[in-house]
């Protein structure tokens, strides 16, 4: 199944702020190395996960996660291919343009979305997006990919 993973999920694979989180991200981590999720991100994403790491750690290891976030990636969202999309949702929609990267990603390649954004998660669901807010909907998002919880 497909899947565009916000970095708000992914970066707390190097984290233990949110040690829930983290253990989510993990699970998530391990369904994508077996391929029962593929994973996706638009390229903001990519730029962004660099970003927020190298605020907690230090360039060389921000490297190495990058190296790591890109091996569980099935591959990146080219911004060109939803450019459109991106200024249709900024017309309609007035959100915060990082989330709107996501759900035009997700839209684009008929995925789903999973979040630690609430947000993000609720308008995406509005826009009639399968979305997921893994803080509260762990548990339905394993059970769409087919896996207990």
């Amino acid at each position: 199944m497909k899947v565009v993973i916000d970095t708000s999920v992914i970066v707390n694979l190097f984290s233990g702020f949110y040690p829930d989180r983290t253990e989510i991200a993990k699970r998530v981590a391990k369904l994508a190395e077996k391929g029962l999720a593929e994973l996706y991100a638009p390229i903001f994403g990519e730029i962004e996960f660099i970003s927020v790491m190298r605020r907690f750690l230090e360039e060389e290891e921000t490297r190495e996660a990058h190296e790591i976030y890109l091996s569980l990636l099935s591959g990146l969202v080219e911004e060109e291919l939803i450019i459109s999309r991106l200024r249709e949702l900024a017309f309609k929609t007035a959100h915060r343009v990082p989330d709107l990267y996501f759900i035009a990603a997700a839209e684009f390649i008929g995925a789903i979305l999973i979040t630690n954004d609430r947000k993000m998660a609720d308008l995406a669901k509005s826009l009639g997006l399968k979305a997921f807010y893994l803080v509260e909907e762990s548990d339905e998002f394993f059970k769409a990919l087919g896996v207990s919880s």
